[in-house]
């Protein structure tokens, strides 16, 4: 069996859910062993998150921590990695550069999802750096899918969210909120709603008018199509 690396640390429950629906998936699909896995939870500084996630800016500062976790993976046996974080994808790049093992990316296996679905309009919830590099339309446009993005109030409020739920705070009102927001797009003909930041899956009780693609499990079932391949 192959060796998954992770990653991880932005943010840490979102690393640990991975790490264990990975587990659990591989026993639910006939695998006979536990995966092989190794994390290495990035150190970065707390400083960081509002300036990413909320302001949308300096996300290039993350670059070298993303390098140095990569080159660890790969130097303690990962035979290929994921980042459960969508916002940092918009530095595959980098981190492609510095491993020369496979680096699955939730954007393209997001978009493969998607075609399966036969999606051609789809709403976006996503950190500010994530709407403002215009990571998820540049790969959608490509396969002639159309994004709908939040107005500007409420993607304030899944910034705000957001950076809660990576500080490990939950509220009530968090799936209320976003449950108003998917409404709101789907008023403007979104078909699904794309959970296109992995934090956002650690909200419990969001109610959509239509299907709702969690990022997060579209990296988990790769991952584990990767594991169990031979």
């Amino acid at each position: 069996m192959k060796t998954l690396g992770i990653l991880g640390g932005v943010g840490p429950e979102t690393t640990s859910k991975v790490y264990h629906s990975v587990i659990d998936s591989i026993r639910k699909n006939g695998g006979k062993y536990y995966p092989s896995i190794i994390i290495y939870n990035l150190s970065w500084p707390f400083s960081l998150e509002n300036e990413i996630i909320v302001r949308g800016r300096n996300s290039e500062q993350m670059i070298p921590y993303l390098k140095m976790g990569a080159k660890i993976l790969e130097r303690a046996g990962a035979t290929f990695a994921i980042l459960p974080c969508n916002t940092l994808h918009k530095h595959i790049d980098e981190i492609r550069a510095a491993m020369t093992i496979p680096f699955l990316s939730i954007v393209e296996e997001t978009k493969f999802k998607l075609h399966s679905l036969k999606i051609n309009k789809v709403g976006i919830l996503a950190s500010q750096t994530t709407i403002s590099s215009n990571l998820y339309g540049k790969a959608l446009k490509q396969g002639g899918i159309e994004q709908v993005q939040p107005n500007q109030d409420e993607q304030n409020e899944i910034n705000r969210i957001i950076i809660q739920l990576v500080r490990g705070k939950h509220e009530k009102l968090h799936a209320k909120k976003i449950s108003q927001i998917c409404a709101s797009l789907n008023k403007r003909e979104a078909k699904s709603i794309l959970l296109a930041c992995t934090d956002l899956q650690l909200i419990k009780g969001i109610k959509s008018p239509v299907p709702i693609i969690d990022t997060t499990e579209v990296l988990i079932e790769a991952s584990v199509r990767e594991l169990l391949k031979k």
